[in-house]
């Protein structure tokens, strides 16, 4: 059996013409990256300045939530959770992760519409930026899970080395998701606020807050049409379990990841070349 490289694993997975244009774009990044490195370092600035605390708003709004999350479902619902605070977090941050990055997507090319019709530039550029801003976000918010995990959870055990998995597979949704809210909302604003309105039940129909045994036998399979709910599943095991997550989960998430990225990525290089005519 030969070996398959990476260019090969490509076009086992990826059309053909859907894989040169990704190459294409990734290559204009590179020519780019001195612009991405400057748009995160806005991002960056813009959401902390005049803040007094700064990075620490990315731990303390989840742990906050948390508390409240703790109060209500583990007090007054009596869910049966062990540790509910870790269960919830390591759920709650990748869903924040990917609810930022997608809402700020939406209106990414709409917002740098001005900047965008003065000189050429590669228009995924401003959707990496929000993903790479977020990812820093993302690894501050995670200290005081890790701390968790390490005094009152299962410490920290090798299966934690499992977690870039899981996390790369969200990136790839998330970019998905957020090329198809990018390219669509320049044709059809009301998409953006109609996406913020789903986000929510989006949430409550993943199983973040709560643990999946309570739902009833007949809303599983309901349940598990969801790609977050293997996304979740995937990360959460090795930080919540301390081991890893099953096989299945896994090929389901990164299958849905794969779907969404390769449909949105596609959707948003087919309209990008009509958005001048737009914003």
């Amino acid at each position: 059996m030969t070996n398959l490289g990476g260019d090969a694993i490509l076009r086992h997975l990826i059309p053909l013409k859907t894989s040169a244009m990704i190459k294409e774009e990734l290559l204009q990044l590179l020519q780019y990256k001195d612009l991405l490195i400057n748009l995160v370092i806005r991002d960056i600035t813009v959401r902390y300045k005049r803040s007094v605390l700064g990075f620490f708003w990315t731990m303390l709004h989840p742990l906050i939530n948390t508390i409240v999350f703790t109060i209500v479902f583990s007090t007054i619902f009596r869910f049966g959770v062990k540790d509910f605070v870790i269960y919830f977090l390591s759920g709650y941050q990748l869903w924040i992760l990917f609810s930022q990055a997608t809402i700020l997507s939406s209106r990414s090319i709409i917002v740098n519409g001005q900047l965008l019709k003065k000189v050429y530039l590669p228009k995924t550029v401003f959707i990496f930026s929000i993903l790479f801003s977020e990812l820093l976000n993302f690894a501050f918010a995670m200290l005081p899970l890790l701390a968790l995990v390490a005094i009152i959870g299962k410490g920290l055990t090798l299966s934690l080395l499992f977690l870039p998995i899981p996390l790369i597979i969200m990136i790839f949704f998330t970019l998905g998701i957020s090329f198809l809210l990018a390219a669509v909302s320049v044709f059809f604003y009301d998409i953006i606020d109609m996406y913020q309105m789903l986000l929510m039940p989006w949430m409550y129909l993943t199983p973040i807050i709560y643990p999946l045994d309570i739902v009833p036998a007949k809303f599983i399979n309901i349940l598990k049409l969801n790609p977050m709910y293997y996304i979740i599943d995937c990360f959460r095991a090795p930080i919540y379990l301390g081991q890893l997550p099953d096989p299945m989960n896994i090929f389901w998430a990164g299958l849905s990841a794969l779907v969404v990225f390769i449909g949105g990525f596609a959707l948003f290089t087919k309209l990008s070349d009509e958005f001048i005519f737009y914003i």
